[in-house]
């Protein structure tokens, strides 16, 4: 006799359905989510290509530029250093036209100083000799374009108008403009997060009927090279990807603090769950810390509207006293116990008050991003008299921005130091190895004249428990939730109603 079960367990409830009944749904669900873990492939595939690639030039920015800017950034250790100030003074007669708006210190014995110059560039100077060597575009080369790929998609100027989350907590407009290489990064990483999670759930060991036992004498992270076609590859693919799961998902949810949509959201909602503590002070001519990314991707995620002080300043005889010199604001810094390698933004005066009176800026030090979160730090000097007017340790972030700001630290590779650029490089590298054997798999098993997804029922459909998790991730991430539905829709009243896509879907 065939044996009896019930949909939800209850011996009481009087719907029975038989053993056979019951595999064939479970086959239909994992077909469903191999289905599900196909379209996402389709349309991640190109996106995890791209940040893995971008993101290894990323993680070793340092090497690769000291590969192709040797001449520029490296110097041999000869002697006593001369003075910051001399050193100013020769990229001034070097560049007349362009002014000095920042300083980065040498982070070593054998590393040039480098100069910002108003035009986005920077200038480098030996600071045994204060020989200028030349100077250079951060946002160029292969790094820059890295970069440029890894924010969005090589192209910020492409702007769309969509409402705004955040207008339920915050008191700004509904509509606003966000950039469309960011929003198209931003779907895509979630399609990641589906991909990774149905993956998972595929590869996931179902006990045969013998108890204890896997199916196929798989074990739980075996990897069956004796085996051949398929299910070795199956194991290639899902075993290093299920390995690093955890380091995945911190990646994605981290990368997304960088989006223009989502980042913004959770950046107000942060604020609003764990207030951010910024400075109370008179604010500058530079009125927030993001009028500081001059010179590339040098400010944090979520550091954009801290207000930057004033100096200030009483003239004597018509004339305002002499601003401090630069060697004195880097031996405050030294003092202050900034991070060898800090960055120092020289303060704008061009800026007047509400009456007409000039805002005098201040020395902003900033220690070097990327950098792991506890060293985040801003110092305010102020020009004249070198006070210390203000300081921000960790940007004064809540404490959810805080672990937001720790993963972020984690995606670039600096959190926990070389152990993170392990991690970080691996991933890179088995992200690369997961799309190549995806495509093996694919092709080992597609059948001639379709797209090679599995079969299925035409009434197949979601569980309850796939439905909330589809319905969580559209509320968390509701650009996201535009594409799946379209997704979800395209495949039930398209694909399942035209004959050929039917056939080419693996439609019955």
């Amino acid at each position: 006799m065939t044996a009896v079960t019930y949909a939800d367990g209850d011996d009481s409830r009087p719907s029975p359905i038989t053993a056979e009944e019951a595999a064939d749904r479970a086959s239909r669900r994992w077909r469903t989510l191999w289905r599900v873990h196909f379209y996402s492939g389709i349309i991640s595939m190109p996106f995890i290509l791209l940040m893995a690639l971008s993101g290894l030039v990323i993680l070793y920015t340092q090497p690769i530029r000291d590969l192709t800017q040797g001449d520029l950034r490296s110097v041999s250790a000869s002697g006593q250093a001369i003075s910051f100030d001399q050193q100013e003074q020769a990229v001034g007669a070097a560049y007349p036209d362009l002014p000095v708006v920042s300083l980065t210190l040498p982070a070593g014995d054998e590393r040039a100083t480098i100069f910002g110059l108003d035009n986005g560039h920077e200038a480098f100077v030996n600071p045994y000799t204060g020989e200028v060597l030349g100077q250079a575009d951060p946002g160029g080369g292969i790094v820059g374009l890295a970069n440029r790929l890894h924010g969005f998609l090589n192209n910020d100027k492409r702007m769309i108008s969509l409402p705004t989350v955040s207008a339920l907590w915050d008191n700004g407009p509904v509509m606003r403009d966000y950039v469309i290489g960011d929003l198209l990064l931003e779907i895509m990483g979630v399609w990641v997060l589906v991909l990774a999670a149905s993956g998972i759930y595929l590869w996931w060991p179902r006990r045969s009927r013998n108890e204890g036992e896997l199916r196929n004498g798989r074990t739980l992270f075996g990897i069956r090279l004796g085996k051949k076609g398929r299910a070795k590859w199956r194991d290639l693919h899902a075993v290093p990807g299920v390995v690093l799961c955890t380091v995945l998902f911190v990646t994605l949810a981290s990368g997304m603090a960088w989006s223009t949509y989502w980042g913004s959201n959770f950046g107000a909602f942060a604020d609003k769950v764990t207030p951010n503590t910024f400075i109370d002070t008179p604010a500058s001519s530079v009125g927030t810390r993001g009028d500081l990314d001059r010179l590339g991707n040098q400010i944090p995620w979520n550091t954009g509207s801290i207000p930057i002080p004033a100096s200030y300043a009483t003239e004597a005889n018509g004339e305002l006293p002499a601003p401090v010199s630069l060697d004195s604001v880097v031996a405050i810094g030294t003092d202050e116990g900034m991070k060898p390698g800090y960055t120092i933004y020289f303060p704008d005066n061009s800026q007047v008050d509400d009456v007409g009176n000039p805002i005098y800026g201040s020395f902003t030090l900033s220690n070097s991003w990327p950098r792991k979160t506890g060293e985040a730090r801003d110092l305010f000097i102020d020009q004249f008299s070198g006070a210390t007017l203000a300081e921000v340790n960790a940007y004064g972030y809540g404490s959810v921005a805080y672990a937001m700001d720790t993963a972020v630290s984690w995606h670039m590779g600096t959190q926990w130091g070389i152990v993170t650029r392990i991690f970080m490089t691996l991933l890179c590298v088995l992200a690369i190895w997961s799309v190549t054997s995806a495509l093996v798999m694919f092709w080992k098993r597609r059948r001639p004249g379709t797209a090679g997804l599995p079969r299925r029922p035409r009434t197949v459909k979601f569980g309850w428990g796939l439905w909330v998790i589809i319905g969580g991730l559209a509320i968390v991430y509701p650009v996201w939730g535009v594409t799946a539905a379209i997704v979800l829709l395209a495949d039930r009243f398209v694909i399942r109603t035209v004959p050929r896509l039917k056939a080419t879907f693996g439609q019955r």
